[in-house]
């Protein structure tokens, strides 16, 4: 369950699949007629009443939820239920408690509420070398003996795997993914002697594994806590200090929810725990190897994966999230706050401020060692919630796009002006005009990212931001910013929406990596002496629209030859350039996305040398291009 539901949206869910799924499998089918006033839970019992003769043939409705962390929220979601309806509710519960409520909550009727059971041995064994010798080949060809070999070497850890994680699949994939950095035959002995239980009643026995009552009684006798918890402090402790502090940093943001690979990486980099990178690699490069490390250590999950094969977004698991709370809050490592906890110490390093429900008391305090300030609120005030013709739940928020906002009601962050060590500053949802002036007397800052619908101005003093490398203002109205801005030399990522480029450029932007959401400015003629890209040929990541061909056309091409690094290239102009294909040059090209007319067409050579000079490109997007889509499908 996301951290911003509520019984009213699980059901509002649950009702759409019932209502597709009766629809799709019963031709005859009719849908109930509901009454404007009915709430979506008497519309799913009116929906699966036996009444309805084609949903009477069904005999159970299978609902599926993980995530519920208390017992009242499971006392709703049970109420709501039809009962006359044999239901049958598997929950992942975050705690013993809620786990023996649930299966107490329905003795003596005939709704059966049952849990995610744990694995048998051999299950166990499976899923832990899928883990942990994940990526590994036969190297000896395929000789039956060393097939064999490498089986029995395999099963050999089944029984001991078993006892140290009780069948818990997560506790199974911790242990895996702390041994795959152990040396096996030496190192993974010595581990998992120091994780074996010890003592009577240490494993669940075979024969209460087979008998599904005896592992449902087991599993609510075994705390599950105290089994995952060793597992995950084994793994946390072997961790490097440096990807210690990274992994820690995961606590700042809510539980379930997916988060930027890319924007976590720079506030790493913005925190300084990224610190002398291998040889030939950017301190980006070495943050996503961090990042990884923490994925094959199954610490994070991947959430989503982009074209070029790298991670888009990641989070962490509910349980391994409270465990990180739990280590923050006991170290000062982070403050955690939302609109149950007011108080904040004055010596707080890092303050995470979240609030789901758009119900919150900014801080009024100064913070005067605040290193990294992170919030996330939900953007508005929520006046009132409807559903709709098709049983969707509607909000209607009272400042949604940025309009019906009194001066009075909007947000400022001015606690801020005193807390001149910040590095980090990420603001998601906060009613903010414009920022402080004094925003530009925080030195420090490395990292600023503000999305706000309402944000139009930046202060100009942000041009005195001169350690700055990060500027995230995506989903903004920001457009224009002060010309002193482009002379930090330190910039590595700029992303925008409508942010105009300065017309030119007296230096160098060698540090620059990422540009994206920006504009030629309005009547701007670019040339091969101003045109400000030719002072960012390191860029890794362009997306650039607006442009014209007639005025921008032949400096872009020139700059876009420059630009060896480029991995990524997302242009929207009258013309493409046709540099974008045909040259020596963006050899590093993975993902292009292009909306306009491509100079075409191409003679028969080149179209045939494309896969040759562009070797890593793996994906094109073209939108409102000719007849050039369908002969570089045919290249494809």
């Amino acid at each position: 369950m996301p951290p911003d539901s509520n019984t009213e949206v699980l059901l509002n869910g649950v009702y759409q699949q019932a209502y597709q799924c009766l629809k799709l499998y019963n031709p005859g089918f009719e849908q109930p007629v509901d009454l404007p006033n009915d709430d979506t839970a008497v519309k799913l019992r009116r929906l699966l009443t036996p009444r309805n003769q084609a949903a009477s043939s069904k005999k159970y409705l299978l609902l599926v939820v993980g995530g519920i962390s208390s017992i009242n929220f499971l006392n709703c979601l049970k109420s709501c239920l039809p009962d006359d309806k044999a239901v049958v509710l598997i929950l992942d519960p975050e705690s013993e408690e809620i786990t023996r409520h649930a299966d107490t909550m329905n003795q003596g009727r005939t709704n059966k509420t049952l849990m995610l059971s744990r694995l048998d041995e051999a299950r166990s064994g499976q899923l832990f070398c899928a883990r942990a010798f994940s990526g590994e080949k036969n190297t000896k060809g395929n000789a039956e003996p060393s097939m064999k070999n490498e089986r029995e070497e395999k099963t050999q850890y089944n029984k001991t795997v078993y006892k140290i994680t009780g069948g818990y699949p997560l506790a199974i994939v911790l242990l895996a993914g702390l041994l795959r950095f152990k040396e096996k035959h030496g190192q993974w002995e010595a581990k998992l002697q120091e994780l074996s239980p010890q003592g009577p009643g240490a494993e669940l026995s075979e024969e209460k594994c087979a008998n599904p009552a005896a592992r449902t009684e087991a599993n609510l006798s075994t705390t599950t806590g105290t089994v995952i918890d060793r597992v995950f402090w084994a793994s946390f402790d072997d961790l490097p200090k440096d990807i210690k502090s990274c992994f820690l940093y995961f606590a700042a943001f809510a539980r379930h929810t997916y988060i930027s690979a890319h924007e976590m990486v720079r506030m790493w980099v913005a925190e300084g725990f990224v610190v002398k990178p291998e040889l030939g690699k950017t301190m980006e490069e070495q943050g996503e190897d961090y990042l990884k490390e923490l994925v094959s250590r199954c610490l994070v999950q991947i959430v989503h994966a982009n074209a070029s094969r790298g991670i888009q977004n990641v989070r962490v698991h509910m349980r391994l999230h409270g465990f990180l709370r739990s280590e923050v809050r006991e170290a000062g490592f982070i403050e955690i706050h939302d609109m149950h906890d007011a108080f904040l110490p004055q010596s707080a390093r890092r303050i995470a401020f979240k609030s789901f429900d758009s119900r919150y008391t900014m801080p009024r305090n100064k913070f005067p060692k605040l290193r990294s300030f992170i919030c996330n609120v939900a953007e508005g005030d929520k006046s009132s919630a409807n559903t709709d013709d098709s049983g969707n739940t509607t909000s209607r928020w009272r400042c949604a796009g940025g309009a019906d906002v009194k001066k009075e009601d909007m947000d400022d962050i001015k606690f801020l002006n005193e807390s001149k060590f910040l590095r980090v500053i990420s603001i998601v949802g906060l009613k903010l005009e414009k920022l402080p002036k004094e925003i530009g007397d925080l030195i420090h800052l490395r990292y600023l990212l503000v999305r706000s619908s309402h944000l139009k101005v930046l202060s100009s003093g942000i041009r005195r931001l001169l350690n700055l490398q990060t500027l995230d203002i995506r989903k903004t109205k920001v457009e224009t910013i002060d010309p002193g801005f482009w002379r930090i030399k330190v910039l590595r990522h700029v992303l925008a929406e409508i942010l105009t480029l300065p017309e030119t450029l007296e230096e160098k932007l060698g540090e620059l990596q990422t540009l994206h959401g920006v504009h030629p400015a309005m009547a701007s003629n670019w040339s091969q002496q101003n045109c400000p890209l030719h002072k960012m040929t390191n860029l890794r990541s362009l997306e650039l629209h607006g442009f014209v061909d007639a005025t921008h056309g032949a400096a872009l091409d020139n700059a876009l030859a420059k630009m060896h690094l480029l991995g990524h290239l997302k242009l929207k102009g009258d013309i493409i350039p046709k540099c974008v294909f045909v040259g020596r040059c963006l050899e590093n090209l993975q993902t292009t996305q292009l909306d306009g007319t491509l100079r075409w067409p191409m003679t028969d050579q080149e179209i045939k040398d494309i896969r040759k000079l562009r070797p890593n490109i793996m994906e094109v997007a073209l939108e409102g291009s000719n007849d050039a889509a369908t002969e570089l499908e045919l290249i494809g």
